[in-house]
Parts: C-alpha cells; structure tokens; sequence
C-alpha cells in the first residue's frame, strides 16, 4: 500500500508540476503560480482527512478516492491532445487540481495512519521504520523516472501509466486491506490475524453486495468478516471468530 500511495502519481506532480504546465502552455510566471495553487489545494484539502478518517474509514476512504483519481489523471493526460490554447491551460489545470482535491482526504494520509496501526506493538518501531523507507525509496523512484516517462509515453501516456497504478491500488485495497477504523489493540490482533484468502473472498463479495444493495435497492447484509465480541472472549484458532464466511443475509 505504502508503494502504492507513491505511485498514485502525486510525487511526479508535485516535484514537476511547474514543468507539466509549461507543457502546457503555461508562461513560467503563470506555472509557478499554478504549482503554488496546487500546493494550497493539497494542503486545505488534508484537513478534512482529520474527520473523516475516523467516520468515514481509512479503507472506504481510499475504495472512494482510487478511481476519481485515476479519472483525474486520465482527464489530464488526454487535456493535451487539446490544440495549444487557453483551453488546455485550463483543462491541464482543472485536472491536476481535482486530483490534489481527491487525493489530500484520501491515499495522503491513510497510508501513513493505516502503517502505524498494522505492526503489533513489539515492533511497531521497526515496522514503521521500514515503511518510512519504503515510501522515500519509492518517491526516489518516482522523481527519477518521471522526466524521461513523460518524453517516452508523451503526457497522455505518462498520466495514463499513473492511472493504472491507481486502478491496481483499488483492487490491492478491496482484496487485502481490512479495515481498523474504531479497533482496539485487541481487535486489531484479530484483524491481522484472518487469513489472506478470507481476506480477498470477503472483499470480492463486497462487489455484488454494493450492486444489489446500491443499484438495485435491495435489501441485503453482507455479514462482517470477524464476530469481535467472540474475538474479544476467545485466544483460540482464528477461524472460531470469522463470522459467518461474510455470505448474504
């Protein structure tokens, strides 16, 4: 996930952005200004990351934000096929500042939020320690590389590559990532501890679930992975505390 949340494609922006909208047209006066915009928008935008992180969910809030970025990023890439003009100034722009606007509340600040309350106590720091590398050697990567992606891909693809990283994170997050959203110590023990393949089942389940709940209006529950008030009375095997093999009801 860490790796990931770099390769959303926001470290290739905020490192080059002055560039991408001299790409665009820009004037380098114009391009600063609009880099600074961007820096703004990341910036307010984060905020309400502080409430929702805890409401609306650390997964929900990435299952949400995944594919308007990818959206976000396709819309800038394809901006520059727009014949040089005011036109794809503002579209480039418009682009990349819904991208700051979706991505500050969502990829931002979960993954560092989520690292943190994976690794059991013991070795947390350890733990953290090694995703704080991983997010620099990542961001390392991404600053690298950029320059030559956008001249071999051209922007559409450059963008477009980016998008795809985000479609992929979608699919890692609804397969592999449970959410921790209001757990205690103890029931987060009994998060990590279910096994990955009921990990993907029951996120995989989540799709027909949303389908007929959502767009058909039916009403039907989808039973919750882990019973955590028999988690938090029992030690045992923790196939004594998934509940119900999250079929409908």
């Amino acid at each position: 996930m860490l790796s990931n949340s770099r390769f959303c494609g926001v470290n290739s922006i905020a490192y080059y952005s002055s560039e991408i909208f001299v790409q665009a047209n820009f004037s380098e006066q114009s391009a600063l200004a609009a880099s600074l915009g961007f820096g703004i928008i990341n910036w307010l935008f984060a905020i309400p990351a502080v409430y929702t992180i805890d409401t609306f969910g650390r997964r929900n809030l990435l299952l949400f934000t995944f594919p308007l970025m990818a959206i976000c990023l396709l819309f800038t890439g394809f901006s520059f096929w727009i014949p040089e003009g005011k036109g794809r100034v503002a579209c480039v722009a418009l682009g990349i500042y819904l991208f700051g606007i979706v991505y500050s509340p969502g990829e931002g600040p979960v993954p560092f939020t989520y690292s943190a309350e994976a690794y059991p106590l013991y070795v947390r720091t350890y733990g953290m320690s090694v995703a704080t590398a991983t997010t620099w050697f990542f961001n390392f990567v991404l600053a690298i590389t950029w320059p030559s992606l956008f001249v071999a891909f051209k922007p559409q693809g450059a963008f477009g590559w980016y998008a795809g990283w985000n479609i992929i994170g979608w699919w890692g997050v609804l397969c592999l990532m449970p959410e921790t959203k209001a757990r205690s110590l103890e029931e987060l023990d009994a998060v990590f501890s279910v096994p990955t393949h009921l990990q993907v089942g029951h996120g995989l389940r989540q799709i027909p679930w949303f389908i007929q709940r959502y767009i058909f209006r039916r009403d039907v529950e989808l039973l919750p992975l882990i019973n955590f008030d028999k988690a938090k009375k029992e030690d045992g095997d923790v196939n004594d505390i998934v509940a119900g093999r999250s079929f409908f009801v």
